[in-house]
């Protein structure tokens, strides 16, 4: 990850804790696993709406419904809460200063999750209709490679292999693309408290669009743009 975040990423020892903790047996198996929980927030942190840890935190004690508590004793669910909602600080602060050295943790070691982590990452889009089925609409591309992991049977054929290759450079076209709104939306919030990490100038409707794609903005971003208006 990149060395230059004002906020502390977890350490290995630190995801092996939250690991342990989410596969307690107290929990019967309904937490996410890392993998997953990463996937989840990459998606919360790409959203240019500011969701808080409580529209995600519940899915990541209950990956099916978003409805059960967690199990644990308060001390161990604060902890793991507290370890999530550092890596979600982190993975926002990453995305928005460094986003081209993004790595979805699944390329650090086999013990992690390709299919978990597209899992959580396709949840975390469902906190947010509205504005992910209008990316879907505009760049349904972009969506493409989590979709076909998320439900592949096969993990080492020319599709899978296709689709892996192929998250990164989403996850980078879909930061792009929403930018400028996220930093509308941290503007709109300054005066209470959040931090505008960055100007991101206005595009015209008949400028390149700043996703990189090389249309216009018209052809482009501006139907997901304006979801968020």
């Amino acid at each position: 990850m990149s060395s230059i975040s004002t906020t502390s990423p977890l350490s290995d020892d630190e995801y092996a804790e939250l690991a342990i903790l989410l596969a307690r047996p107290e929990l019967e198996g309904r937490a996410m696993d890392v993998s997953m929980l990463e996937g989840l927030i990459t998606a919360v942190a790409l959203s240019p709406n500011q969701l808080a840890g409580a529209a995600w935190l519940p899915w990541v004690w209950d990956k099916a419904a978003g409805s059960t508590a967690s199990s644990l004793a308060p001390g161990d669910t604060e902890r793991a809460q507290a370890l999530a909602q550092r890596h979600f600080d982190y993975m926002v602060e990453w995305l928005a200063k460094d986003p081209d050295s993004f790595e979805p943790i699944y390329e650090c070691g086999p013990e992690w999750s390709v299919q978990g982590w597209c899992s959580g990452f396709l949840r975390g889009t469902a906190l947010d209709k509205p504005q992910w089925a209008a990316l879907a609409v505009s760049h349904p591309e972009y969506l493409a490679p989590f979709r076909h992991l998320a439900i592949a049977t096969e993990l080492d054929d020319e599709a899978a292999e296709a689709a892996m290759d192929g998250v990164i450079p989403s996850v980078i076209a879909i930061n792009a693309a929403w930018a400028r709104q996220r930093h509308l939306k941290s503007q709109a919030h300054s005066q209470a408290g959040s931090t505008v990490l960055r100007e991101v100038p206005k595009t015209g409707r008949n400028d390149p669009c700043h996703c990189g794609s090389g249309k216009k903005y018209k052809k482009c971003c501006a139907d997901a743009d304006g979801a968020a208006s």
